[in-house]
Parts: structure tokens; C-alpha cells; sequence
């Protein structure tokens, strides 16, 4: 299955804007963070960059909802699926 990952702020300095991925069916968020953290050569297990995955501070969306109002990281993804990671931003 194809999903497609949309990254934001500081993130993007450390994974890229846009991915498009291949993976096995019944995959989860949790899954797929692990494994983009990995390709980015990132060490520190549960995390990107400097937010927890499932943490307060970074909002993962699938498809326009929030993980927090779905299974969390263990959201099932699905072909087509729109994921979207969102650390917080400062502004003024």
C-alpha cells in the first residue's frame, strides 16, 4: 500500500516536506514514525527529532484527525492515507 507523509516546520530539516511510501498492509503510525526516524539516521527510540511520538507536542494527523481521537500510535494506516506531522510553531 501507497500513504503519503506531509511534514512541517523544523521537522522538515531533518525528514524532507513530502514522502510517498510503500508499505505492508496493517502498518501503524507508531510503524511508520519508527521507520522514518530510522532512515533519517535518527537514534533516540519513540521520537522525531525532538517530539515524542504520541507526545502533547506533535500532532500526527490521518486523513485530517488527530491520533490522539483515533488509537494514538497504533492507528491502523491504510492505502491512499494522508498522514501529516505537525510540531508546534512560534510566531508573532
Amino acid at each position: 500500500m501507497k500513504v503519503t507523509v506531509r511534514v512541517f516546520g523544523e521537522l522538515t530539516q531533518i525528514l524532507g516536506r513530502r514522502h510517498i511510501l510503500e508499505l505492508d498492509e496493517g502498518v501503524t503510525v507508531g510503524t511508520l514514525t519508527s521507520r522514518m526516524a530510522d532512515e533519517a539516521g535518527l537514534k533516540r527510540q519513540g521520537y522525531l527529532g525532538s517530539y515524542k511520538v504520541g507526545g502533547s507536542e506533535l500532532a500526527i494527523l490521518v486523513n485530517g484527525r488527530n491520533i490522539d481521537l483515533l488509537d494514538g500510535v497504533r492507528t491502523a494506516l491504510r492505502d491512499g492515507d494522508d498522514i501529516v506531522l505537525l510540531p508546534p510553531s512560534a510566531g508573532g
